[in-house]
């Protein structure tokens, strides 16, 4: 097998190998700086000004604890592998000590390569890959589950439901089709059976034929984990199909928990399931309360993680004695975090969370309001 990590040495860093070299020129003029290469523009945009919003209100609460302010670089990556990658090289060039607000699994697979390469931390708080984090990783770090951990917390919330049946549409990318190889393998020790399945590029926006091939007598339950801007178009199609009526729980990823999703369907998300987060806790509300102050938004399943990762890391710089990348890094491999999402977090020594417990929550109408409740907490998911 060839080792991705030479691949990406070879080729997306060919030609900036002077990097590494004048790095040891900084010595102590490292920023007290987060570099995010979040999505701005592109498929993933919506998701990305979510985690940015979020960022900004983590950074402004930890600031106003600190005597020196730590700061926030966010450029545009796109959720292209490519210009994330060539963000993160302008961020190392400037003396930035840590990297996270990646979405996409691509792009985090690559940014991983990255850090590998260059030892500057990186840390993710919404992909899942399992490939993002490899045995023998030292600069990368995983905060939520990585899909195997996210699956398999699922899995046992849907064979708590009695779920035997199971369909799966899925974007074409990698959380997509490591979702579809799950369920191939392993659905079964669930008590389910794989029914249907389709992996469609992420740019479809008819559903129909995907959608009249569901044989709904058959399934119990439907998982889409399909984001971005037409994430709602399937939602949308699903109701005009009466999939809500005929199947028993039509779950989604974490795309499916925004505030932005409810915004763009209204009812139509009512009793959508998603991969959540626990918004009630004390931390999440106050956390919730100043965005909504802010920018006229509450927190959701993506927006919260992106808060807890730039808290985690400015907690980093902040104790570490030194910016130093080594240190921060040093720092993060040894951090015990309780999160406002709704699990703790600690990494092994590869860098995934090995105190990662899955939420599963719903789309629930409470009077005039919806609010996405969550269903099910399941204990620690080992990666």
């Amino acid at each position: 097998m060839v080792n991705r990590r030479h691949v990406i040495q070879a080729t997306a860093l060919a030609g900036v190998g002077t990097i590494a070299g004048c790095m040891g020129g900084f010595d102590d003029e490292y920023q007290r700086t987060i570099g995010m290469p979040t999505p701005q523009s592109g498929p993933l945009a919506t998701d990305g000004e979510a985690g940015l919003r979020a960022s900004d209100v983590a950074i402004a609460e930890i600031n106003e604890e600190l005597d020196e302010e730590i700061t926030l670089e966010q450029q545009d990556g796109e959720a292209n592998p490519e210009i994330a990658l060539g963000v993160a090289r302008d961020l190392n060039d400037e003396g930035v000590p840590a990297i996270t607000g990646t979405f996409s699994s691509d792009v985090s697979m690559a940014l991983s390569d990255f850090a590998e390469n260059e030892e500057i931390p990186f840390m993710t708080a919404i992909s899942v890959d399992p490939e993002i984090v490899e045995p023998g990783d030292d600069y990368t770090f995983r905060m939520t589950g990585n899909t195997t951990q996210k699956l398999r917390g699922m899995s046992e919330f849907l064979e708590q439901e009695d779920v035997s049946g199971i369909g799966v549409i899925a974007a074409d990318y990698a959380m997509g089709r490591s979702a579809v190889e799950f369920m191939e393998q392993e659905a079964g020790d669930y008590g389910m059976d794989l029914v249907s399945d389709a992996v469609v590029p992420m740019a479809t926006d008819d559903f129909t034929p995907e959608l009249q091939g569901i044989d709904t007598d058959e399934i119990d339950a439907l998982f889409c984990p399909f984001p971005g801007g037409n994430g709602p178009t399937l939602v949308r199609q699903m109701r005009e199909q009466d999939i809500f009526e005929e199947v028993d729980i039509v779950i989604g990823h974490d795309s499916y928990g925004m505030e932005a999703y409810r915004d763009a369907l209204g009812d139509n998300l009512v009793d959508m399931y998603n991969w959540g987060v626990d918004l009630e806790n004390e931390r999440a509300r106050q956390a919730s309360e100043r965005m909504q102050e802010e920018f006229g938004v509450r927190m959701d399943a993506l927006s919260l993680p992106n808060y807890d990762a730039v808290h985690m890391l400015a907690q980093v710089i902040d104790e570490q004695d030194s910016l130093d990348p080594q240190s921060v890094r040093d720092g993060l491999a040894e951090i015990e975090y309780e999160s406002a999402s709704g699990w703790d977090v600690s990494f092994d020594e590869n860098g995934d969370n090995e105190a990662f417990q899955m939420i599963v929550s719903r789309w629930e109408q409470d009077g005039d309001e919806m609010r996405n409740v969550v269903q099910y907490t399941s204990d620690v998911v080992e990666p």
